[in-house]
């Protein structure tokens, strides 16, 4: 079984339709190759009804369906390759789910601190005490010098 089929391509109408594999692609993975190409082709996004009829008691298994129309005349040929162009969306965004997913946590961690930074707020390594024996009155690099004392009038 086909994990993403061109279900029907009219050329008249500048559409095509996609059928997709829920277990394959996630609704997240499928809104994001559709906001892809959302300059190219109006997205409607449907599901397929599912067996079993209404009062079973079924878990959703329809597939997705994408149904693509242009939004200049193009030829089936320019339907085919915008189809494999959301084919190859949905890979993409697939593999940037995965990679979010897997480093959630160092994400988070760079977005905090750059953040944090830019809005000059001190970071956890700001307050490490290096130095216990200094009190603010020492000036070791004598950056505390007077106005007056530094360009008085000789």
């Amino acid at each position: 079984m086909a994990h993403h089929n061109v279900e029907a391509i009219d050329a008249t109408n500048g559409s095509a339709t996609l059928s997709l594999d829920p277990g394959l692609y996630p609704i997240d993975v499928i809104y994001g190759a559709a906001y892809a190409l959302i300059d190219r082709a109006y997205v409607l996004l449907d599901r397929e009804p599912i067996e079993g009829g209404p009062g079973v008691k079924a878990k959703r298994s329809g597939r997705f369906l994408v149904h693509l129309r242009a939004k200049r005349a193009v030829d089936e040929a320019a339907l085919q390759k915008m189809s494999g162009d959301f084919g190859n969306e949905l890979l993409s965004q697939a593999l940037r789910r995965k990679v979010v997913k897997q480093n959630g946590k160092i994400i988070e961690e760079i977005v905090t601190q750059a953040i944090a930074g830019a809005a000059g707020a001190a970071l956890p390594q700001d307050f490490v005490d290096d130095d216990d024996d200094l009190d603010f009155l020492d000036d070791p690099l004598g950056i505390a010098v007077p106005w007056e004392e530094k360009f008085k009038k000789k």
